[in-house]
Order: structure tokens, then sequence, then C-alpha cells
């Protein structure tokens, strides 16, 4: 038994002996040899690291950093001063035909969009001005010129002699989508540049342009200053806010889309002023009830409600009438409020189109010339 003993212990170690040199064998054709395992010890190596890089870059809070952004966009805002007269008064120093004129001064921001000195702002932030100056944020102020505005979309050009300016990268605001981080920057309440951070809240349509919707907080002052994606793109210019009776903020704020801002810049800057069409029409999204009720055959939110036709318009010589469901513009179906404002402003000025509405049932066809909208109608 002892014999027996001895022989198996003997040639069990002698199986594992041999068994463990051919496992380490580099040509060894057992199923896990040495290179193979190393190459899986490799492998489990530079995956442990994959995972902690990985780890390494997750986005929190403490890591999140917008300087880099701020500090790109920035040089290209400046503040604005507006000089305007007040009143004309008398003194007792000065002969009886002089008088003195009080000013009032007032705030807003703007944005250098281009190296000869053009800055774009809001119109409100410079109408009634007697003079207007700017202050960079490198120190220099200098007196400005105004090139022109447009009251119907709120936006103004200016025009200085300095050099060496920075202008702002502006983004495809078309892009653009609720939830996007963004910020705001501008001198609010005429204080030194500052920034605030919000979201896009929201995309809002409307003529003449639609509005980017967003918490990030607009102040006075701030009117007519930047709001910059986390690359430190324009995507907008700031414009108002929905304030409350008290006149504080309300979390909404409104900045006018940069492709549009840049296709009104361009046209003051050539013309002096905006060309526009003009139908003569406003329009409106009906509820479900009215569609049941008027248009029982049109898909509820299909088209658009014409709530009035103004006098001598194109509009009104063309046949349309309020309480006309316009369902296609120019050969194409209006499907909602948005898709009309864009086939409206995008459509040159002059050219003959059909619309298609549906009044009392009847499906009718009118053709109208949109024409150049006359000077000073708003």
């Amino acid at each position: 038994m002892t014999k027996f003993i001895f022989y198996f212990k003997s040639i069990f170690w002698g199986v594992l002996f041999g068994l463990t040199i051919l496992f380490f064998l580099p040509n060894s054709k057992l199923p896990f040899n040495w290179e193979v395992a190393n190459e899986m010890y490799q492998f489990l190596k530079s995956e442990h690291h994959r995972h902690l890089d990985d780890r390494n870059q997750i986005l929190t809070i403490e890591s999140l950093s917008l300087a880099p952004a701020v500090d790109d966009a920035s040089p290209s805002v400046v503040s604005i001063n507006v000089f305007r007269p007040r009143r004309l008064r008398s003194d007792s120093r000065l002969a009886p035909n002089q008088r003195i004129v009080d000013f009032t001064v007032g705030i807003g921001s703007g944005v250098i969009i281009s190296e000869e000195g053009y800055i774009v702002t809001n119109n409100h932030v410079i109408e009634n001005a007697k003079q207007i100056s700017i202050n960079l944020p490198d120190g220099r102020k200098r007196f400005v010129e105004l090139v022109g505005r447009d009251k119907e979309t709120d936006l103004a050009v200016l025009k200085t002699d300095l050099k060496g300016l920075k202008p702002a990268k502006l983004a495809d605001s078309s892009k653009i989508k609720p939830g996007e981080l963004v910020m705001a920057i501008g001198s609010p309440f005429g204080a030194t540049q500052s920034v605030s951070l919000g979201i896009v809240s929201a995309i809002t349509y409307g003529l003449p342009f639609n509005r980017i919707q967003t918490d990030a907080a607009i102040n006075s002052g701030n009117s007519g200053g930047a709001l910059i994606n986390t690359k430190g793109e324009v995507v907008g210019i700031n414009q108002m806010i929905l304030s409350s009776l008290g006149g504080g903020q309300t979390g909404v704020n409104y900045a006018i889309p940069i492709n549009f801002v840049k296709r009104i810049a361009s046209e003051i800057i050539s013309d002096g002023f905006v060309r526009r069409n003009w139908l003569g029409i406003n329009v409106g999204e009906l509820s479900a009830e009215i569609y049941q009720r008027y248009f029982p055959d049109v898909e509820s939110g299909k088209g658009v409600g014409i709530s009035s036709v103004d006098k001598d318009s194109p509009a009104e010589k063309a046949g349309l009438m309020q309480n006309d469901l316009l369902i296609s513009f120019d050969g194409q179906t209006v499907e909602n409020l948005k898709l009309f404002y864009e086939l409206f402003s995008s459509t040159p000025i002059g050219k003959n189109v059909e619309l298609e509405v549906i009044r009392s049932g009847e499906t009718l066809k009118l053709n109208v010339q949109l024409i150049e909208k006359p000077f000073g109608l708003d």
C-alpha cells in the first residue's frame, strides 16, 4: 500500500511538472501558453487604463469651466452710452436767446462684427440719440457713428474708427436647440462687463423674426450684448426680458438669432435701411375647437388663421379676408405658423405667389404680388 502511494505521488507530480513546462514553452500547442497569457495580460492592462481615462473624462461640476469661451468672446462685446437731449433751460448767466440743453444718458451693449469697426446693437438702445459712445473692454473709449437702424427688427449698426478690434465669432443659430448651455455677456446697469449662465429654454416663432428664449439673466444695459455658446461663438443678440410687475427677473429672456442679425446688419451697412416684403395680414394658430367647428375637413394644426387684413394691402387687393384659413403659400403646404413665417420672409420682394385658402368650406386659390413694405408702416 505504501509503495502504491509512493508511485502515485511520483506519477502525479511528474505529470504536473510536465504540463507546467509545456504551458510555459513559447511554441506550446496548449490553448493557454505563455504568449497567450502575455497577450491577455497586456489587453487587460490597456483596458484598465482606458477605463481610468474614461473616468477622468467624465464632466463634473467641479471640473466645468466656461472661462475659455468667455475669454474668447468678451473682447468683442462693448458697452454703449447714449446721450439724449431732455429739455432746454435758461440760466441767468446766459443771454436772453441762449439755453442750456440737458441730456440723459442711456446704457446698453453691442457686439463687434467686423474688423472695419461695425458694431451691432438694439435699436431701442440708441433710439433718439444725439451722440453715442462705446467703451471697449481694453479701456479705449470713442464716439461712434450711427450707420442705420431698423425699428421693426430692433436692430442698429454703429461704426467706429478704432483699430485692432476683435470681431466676434458667429455661430450658425439655426442649429441651436433647447437645453444647450449659453451665456449672456454685457454691461448690466452700466456696470463692468459681466457674464450670466443659463440654457436655451425654447425657440419662439413669429414675425419679423424668431427669438431664442433663455434663462441666462439679462438686465438693463445687457440689451445689444452677446448670447454665446460654450465655444465662445455668438448665437444671438440679447434683446429683452419678460419682466414681472415689479420689474424683476423672471428667467424668461430673449435674444435675436445671429443668422437673422447678420442679414439685417448686411442690409443696413449696404443701404442704410432694411427692405422687406409686405403682404398685409396678421396670422395665428387656431384651437382644435375652431378646426372642428369651422374646418372639419382639415387636420387640426394645419395652416394658419388670418385674423385681420390691412386696408389697401396686397392681401386685400388679392381678395384675402379675415377668418380665412391659409393652407398653401407659393405651392408649399403651410404645415404650421413657423413654416409660414419661413416661407414669407424668404420670398423676394415683387414676386407673384399663389395662396390657397379655405373660406366657408370652399377652397380658393388667390394670386398676390408681394411688394416692398412702405416706409414708416408698422
